[in-house]
This record gives C-alpha cells, structure tokens and sequence, in this order.
C-alpha cells in the first residue's frame, strides 16, 4: 500500500481543514494536495520512475512535507537529509543514494552553487519566487494548471518509502530503508497508542529528517486529518509563543529543549504561558535525568511522558499510552501490537524478557527497517537471526515497563568496573547549580578509563571546587562512579535531531590526562 493514500484520505475527508502551517505559509488540505500533484506532474513529466530517490535538505517547512506527498504520489523514495550535515557530507549522501532531484533552501544557494552540486544533479531551490524555473514555487507555477488525470502508483509493502540516513557521528553516513508497510504500520501504532483524531494540534520542533517530526508526529497528524505547526529552527521562546496561540494538544520534545525551556521559564517566572491544551507530551531523544522532568512539570503544569525509538525502527517502538502516568526512569512498554522484545546478554537471547536482568533491547516486527541502503554487512551486523540489535541497554520490572541503562558503547570500563553514564548524569543533573551535564569515558593510563563530566553550570559562579564536593559528599554515588575528570563548559555540543553529540566529545578529549 502507498504510504500517499493514508493523506489522500485525509484530503477526502477534512479539505477545508488546516493541515500544516509554517509561520510563513498555511495550507488547508486541499491546497496541500493541490500543490503536491503539481510537483508529481513535474516529476512525472520529468522522468521519475517508481523507486528513484529524491532528497531534501530542508528546515521544517510546509514545502518538505508538499515534496513527501508529492514523491510517494509516483512512487518514489523520499530521502529528508539533516540540515546539519556539512556539505561533504551530502556530497557523499548524493554520491551513495543517486538521486534524481534535489530541493535545497534558497538561502543556501550561492554556497552549493560555489561547489557546483547542480553540475551532478538536478537542483531545485524553495523559498524562491515563483517565477524562477529553477524553484519549487516556478514548478508549481508551470504545472499547477494541467487538468490530467494523476494516477497514484501503486507499491507494494516490501518497497521503500523512504531513506533516512543516520547522523554520521561515528562514520560516514548509513541510509536506513524505511519500507512502505515500515511506515503504514508505524504510523497506526502512533494513532492508535495516542487515540490521535481530527481535532488535535500537533507542535513540531523536532525535524522532519529525524523520526522524532516524521513517524512520531507529522505523518500521524496528516493521516488522521489533524492540524499541525511547524517549527523552522529551534527556539524556546519562539516555542512558547507558538503554543500560546497554537494551543497544541500533542508536541514532542528532547532533553536539549526541555533544558531550554527550564531556562526560558525561570527568567519569565511571571509571565508562563496557559498550556492546559495539551493532552500528550512526550520527551525523547536520549534518557531525560528526573531532575529535568520535575522542573519542566512544575514550572509549566505539563505531565511528561516518555517514548524510545530509532530510525532503524521507523520512529516508535516503546512509549505510555495517552492518558497513563510516567514511571520515573521508565521508557514505557513496547509497542507489541507491532514488535517482539527480548534481551541479549551473555551470548544468549532471553525471549521473553526476564524481570531484573540488564541486556541489549532486541526487537522483531513489522517497524523493522529491511536494512542500510547498499551496505548489507552492516545490515547483518545489526541482526542475530531474525531480532535486530538496538545497541541499547536495558532491564524491564515485573509489569512488562523498560529502563534504559545506556549504550552498549558508551558503557565505561573503569578499573574492571562497569559505569554507566545515564545513572551517573542522572544523579549530577539533581545537584543544585548544574543546568546540563554529559558523561563519558576517556582514556586514563592506569584505569583503562576515567569518568569524565561536561557540567554546563546554572549560575556563573559555581566553581570547579564546589561541584566536586557535592559529588564526593552524594550518597548514591559510589567512589568508582565519581567523574575523576570535570569539564566545566558553556555549551553540549548537539546532533541535527538535538542530541547530545558524545561522539564528538570522545573525538575531541580523547587524550589522557591522568597519571600512572
């Protein structure tokens, strides 16, 4: 089934509705169609043949989502690329996925220009005026009229409908195959696990070419006929403003935002917006310290909860139903109408799951990406038998609800013991004075390796000396799990999707500082 007929619905049903809305440009269902089969008369007139890519390197803006419906519409493979990427690193995407046409941001022009990327590829610019030939507004302008029939081309479950590729932290970047039956199944899990309907508001800040934006919120909104705003870029205070008038009742957001908003609303104590609208906020993205939960509740009156996913999973795989309460530390259940879970410890797969044991989370289903585009090495890498390796650490209680533990990766080795970060950034983002805090190993002579802490202080006046007396004098920390090494810094370095970036932080303190 063409993921492009779960929207056709939506059109059919709710037309006058208000699909998306950018800040700068709204669409009504209808138009969002209409615009959209303008852009699959291009393609089609173009030469875009079923299973041909096209790739965006687009901000959440309408347009992203009017290029998606557009591709699927004739069959082709939609690729949403991180705006973060530099542009060697979409030279390589370009070089690895082959697309037939990429759309850029109009205000990145002269610099792809200069490289000359449209020598090797047909290139298209959005926010441009509709006049040029060489935009998104010109293609609409020139096809926009044409009255012949535009059938959609059918696809099968088993073809691709999208290539997310991974952020590129630890190598170049992988393209991860989203298939068809990937995604319709991924997006009725949402609609069903959160009761979406046609009334609700989606806020997006999260990006469009992180699973986060596309399978957990917008795709699920536009098949359900339900409302959503997007935001271009990052900003707490843009945020807020945003859900004031907006008045959303579902939003996601990651640990970096929530950190933001805490922030944004200590220094506007007085003037906190209304935000009783919404009925489902979920946190996401990496394991959120309670500390950061318990600030967020209580300055703005929201309840949180929590979701886990990746892009290997097509977005959600474990989170709360709406209307169930955070259990603190817990990622939720997993979502067993479409995924099996069991652990993998000691060489052995524990199916199902055993209260109390700590293993990596392995999942089967039908979310289950069918593997990194021309890389089937690292496909098989990530698999034993038919359960696919999440690299992720975790341990389940007795009613079924998961506990994330760490990566399989970032795990410490120090002095024959076994470190966890998230424990550790769990209990320092508590201590009075630390606003943000990342934890990972670097190389020590003696120990094989140190703890060692990225505070981001919440005043300017903390000193390296008081945090590491809280540290020492803090019960639930045993000595071995004490950062040796403390890093004192104004900012965390952050993936496209709002991560924190440790792979940089491990690139970049690589060398030791300690003593035999």
């Amino acid at each position: 089934m063409n993921l492009a007929q779960m929207i056709d619905q939506s059109v059919l049903q709710f037309p006058e509705r208000l699909a998306m809305t950018d800040g700068l440009v709204a669409l009504t269902y209808q138009e969002l169609h209409d615009r959209s089969m303008a852009v699959a008369r291009f393609f089609r007139h173009n030469g875009l043949n079923p299973g041909d890519r096209v790739l965006i390197w687009l901000p959440n803006v309408t347009d992203a989502m009017v290029l998606a419906y557009a591709t699927w519409w004739v069959g082709g493979v939609f690729v949403p690329l991180n705006t973060r990427f530099s542009v060697p690193d979409l030279l390589s995407v370009l070089d690895d996925a082959k697309p037939r046409f990429l759309f850029a941001l109009a205000d990145d022009r002269t610099r792809l220009e200069e490289k000359g990327i449209q020598n090797s590829i047909p290139v298209y610019w959005v926010g441009d005026t509709a006049g040029d030939d060489r935009s998104l507004g010109g293609i609409v302008e020139s096809y926009s009229g044409l009255t012949e029939p535009l059938a959609m081309e059918p696809r099968r479950d088993n073809e691709a409908a999208l290539l997310m590729y991974t952020s590129g932290t630890t190598g170049r970047p992988k393209g991860v195959i989203q298939t068809q039956r990937n995604n319709t199944a991924a997006v009725s899990m949402v609609q069903e696990c959160w009761q979406i309907r046609h009334l609700d508001r989606f806020l997006v800040s999260v990006p469009l070419f992180h699973v986060g934006g596309m399978q957990c919120a917008v795709l699920p909104a536009l098949t359900s006929g339900a409302a959503v705003s997007l935001l271009p870029r990052w900003s707490a205070e843009t945020w807020v403003n945003l859900a004031s008038t907006f008045q959303p009742t579902i939003t996601a957001l990651v640990t970096t935002m929530l950190v933001d908003l805490i922030r944004w609303g200590e220094e506007h104590a007085d003037t906190l917006p209304d935000l009783s609208s919404l009925r489902v906020t979920v946190m996401g993205g990496s394991s959120t310290p309670p500390a950061v939960v318990n600030r967020f509740q209580s300055l703005f009156g929201i309840h949180l909860i929590e979701l886990y996913g990746q892009t290997e999973l097509t977005g959600l795989s474990v989170t709360y139903r709406a209307g169930e309460a955070w259990r603190v530390g817990s990622i939720g259940k997993t979502q067993s109408q479409v995924l099996d879970t069991a652990l993998y410890t000691d060489g052995h797969i524990l199916y199902p799951i055993v209260p109390g044991i700590t293993g990596e989370l392995l999942f089967r289903g039908e979310t289950i990406s069918s593997g990194y585009w021309q890389q089937p090495d690292k496909t098989q890498e990530r698999h034993i038998g038919e359960w696919f390796r999440t690299g992720d650490m975790v341990s389940a209680d007795d009613e079924g609800y998961l506990y994330y533990r760490d990566r399989v990766d970032d795990m410490i080795v120090t002095g024959g013991e076994n470190v966890f970060p998230a424990e550790v950034e769990t209990i320092l983002s508590a201590l009075p004075g630390i606003r943000q805090v990342a934890v990972i190993g670097t190389p020590h002579p003696r120990w094989g390796q140190e703890v060692t802490a990225f505070i981001v202080p919440s005043t300017a006046d903390l000193s390296l000396e008081q945090i590491r007396l809280r540290i020492e004098n803090h019960p639930g920390l045993a000595p071995y799990k004490r950062p040796r090494r403390i890093e004192l810094v104004t900012s965390l370095p952050k993936t496209g999707s709002g991560k924190i970036n440790k792979a940089w932080l491990k690139k970049q303190y690589s060398q030791s500082e300690g003593e035999v």
